[in-house]
């Protein structure tokens, strides 16, 4: 549900579903007596709830960068009786240093990196709790303790989260819309390689369209294939939401989209029955210079998916390490390292046996 606008109407605040605030919450693991920080206030909502799981003893500080959310912020949990809990204006990945340290850490706002100042503010046996951007628009909710010199993942759900502004750790994005009919636009983050200006009109190119042979069917999840591809994409995927003539995403809301300088190429389905059942088929559709290229890279990336980890792969695994401690960090495969500015991140995903 938004609940505050830019000056150009995008959306800059609002409260999660509730589904995914319960996966947060579940993955924090607050007890009675905890001390919390929360980053991202928005009305209090998710602090208020925080209160109660940490009652009765403990307290917890919720922090956002606009005054007018704090104020909200206060206001709303005054009312619903939140007196173990205060709303404090300020940077959230710069954290609270004068108040901890922190038993638990949660982010309700995304994030491209690990808020580094943050990890020595938690308390022996803490857990950061951090919707963390892997590589374009894919993202995951991971909640990372201490293994030693490194932090490995508890738990790590998919979920996808408005990004930090104004702070140490601002997640930059640009939203490009499509030129012509309907409404459809890009999300292009700062680490990606992709030509703003050219990409506007790349709908209105000649498509190339190929599809993969890789069958999903009723309940099969999109995530582990984007997680995949997030890792061996060198620009990972970038959300492509929105309708107009012509345009055949994969899902009603728009698809997802590899990009490549001026070109992109999005996913689609087609539908079909076998002797299993119904069954959809993905596709790639291409546009721009390296159309029938990128299509075709990105086809491959999904059959690799599919015959190595598919969906019936374990789940992977995460660690993460920042400073002198990242060079630590390795994976059998090399892809499946992520190097970004403060942290290294790593999955170790076994094959489907």
């Amino acid at each position: 549900m938004p609940i505050k606008h830019d000056e150009d109407g995008e959306m800059i605040s609002c409260i999660s579903a509730p589904s995914i605030v319960a996966t947060q919450l579940e993955q924090l693991g607050a007890q009675p007596g905890h001390t919390i920080l929360e980053a991202g206030a928005a009305t209090g909502y998710n602090a208020s709830l925080l209160g109660r799981l940490v009652a009765p003893g403990g307290h917890v500080w919720t922090v956002d960068v606009d005054r007018d959310l704090v104020k909200g912020a206060e206001k709303n949990l005054a009312r619903a009786g939140a007196d173990n809990v205060t709303a404090v204006l300020g940077d959230g990945a710069a954290g609270l240093p004068e108040h901890a340290p922190f038993d638990r850490i949660q982010f309700t706002v995304g994030a491209g990196d690990i808020p580094v100042k943050l990890l020595d503010q938690l308390a022996p046996g803490g857990r950061l709790v951090l919707p963390m951007r892997i590589r374009g628009s894919i993202f995951r909710s991971f909640a990372f303790e201490r293994d030693g010199d490194v932090w490995k993942t508890v738990s790590c759900e998919m979920a996808t989260f408005i990004p930090l502004r104004k702070g140490v750790c601002d997640d930059i994005y640009t939203r490009v819309r499509m030129e012509g009919e309907g409404n459809v636009h890009l999300e292009t983050f700062s680490e990606q390689e992709v030509d703003r200006d050219a990409i506007r009109t790349v709908l209105d190119q000649k498509q190339s369209k190929v599809y993969t042979g890789v069958k999903l069917r009723q309940g099969d999840p999109f995530e582990w294939m984007y997680l995949y591809l997030a890792f061996v994409l060198p620009n990972g995927l970038s959300r492509l939401p929105g309708s107009r003539p012509g345009f055949t995403p994969h899902f009603g809301w728009g698809s997802m989209a590899a990009l490549d300088g001026d070109s992109l190429a999005y996913l689609t389905i087609r539908e079909g029955e076998d002797d299993t059942g119904r069954f959809w088929e993905i596709g790639v559709i291409g546009h721009g210079s390296r159309a029938a290229e990128l299509a075709e890279h990105l086809a491959g990336a999904i059959r690799d998916w599919e015959e190595g980890w598919g969906n019936t792969a374990p789940d992977p695994t995460f660690r993460m390490a920042v400073g002198d401690a990242r060079h630590q960090l390795t994976a059998a495969d090399p892809r499946f390292v992520i190097d970004k500015t403060y942290s290294r991140l790593t999955v170790d995903w076994p094959r489907k046996g």
